[in-house]
């Protein structure tokens, strides 16, 4: 395993364009699931965030400020979202990337990319990092809580312990 030294962080927004580019068009909510997945196991597996954006506790399941607000002009919840060339090779950022980093992050995605955006926002509404940070909020109410990044960590390397 690769000393804790040598893993690197990815920008949301570069990861979401990989995303989006080697996974296909999906829906925002999709998107952002897959984002919260790839941050939940990669902080699990290496103890170490992927990246340093908070998910907060959404109606529809987490969600990324950044990454919502840098698409909230493009999409709407259920509408696909496209690769789009902004100039920044992202295929040259995900490289940079130490290999262990890249297998998990393809691992994760390969899996959870065959599922659809109401797949993935069902499973996150059964695990305990979403539900922990919407205690005391209905089903429908809005909440902008941050969901425990050591909730997440906790909660996920059991998962893959299991």
């Amino acid at each position: 395993m690769k000393a804790i030294s040598d893993i690197q962080k990815i920008d949301s927004i570069m990861l979401s364009n990989y995303i989006l580019k080697h996974y296909g068009p999906m829906s925002h909510l999709k998107l952002q699931k897959l984002l919260f997945y790839c941050d939940a196991y990669h902080l699990s597996y290496f103890n170490v965030e992927l990246i340093d954006d908070k998910f907060e506790a959404w109606v529809h399941g987490p969600v990324s400020r950044k990454v919502f607000d840098s698409l909230k002009d493009t999409s709407l919840l259920y509408s696909d979202v496209e690769y789009t060339n902004n100039g920044v090779d992202v295929d040259k950022e995900f490289e940079l990337l130490p290999s262990l980093q890249k297998e998990l992050l393809k691992d994760i995605l390969s899996t959870l990319s065959t599922w659809t955006g109401p797949e993935l926002e069902a499973s996150t509404h059964n695990e305990k990092p979403w539900l922990e940070a919407r205690i005391g909020y209905g089903e429908a109410d809005r909440c902008h809580e941050l969901i425990s990044k050591e909730t997440t960590r906790i909660f996920y390397k059991k998962d893959l312990n299991g």
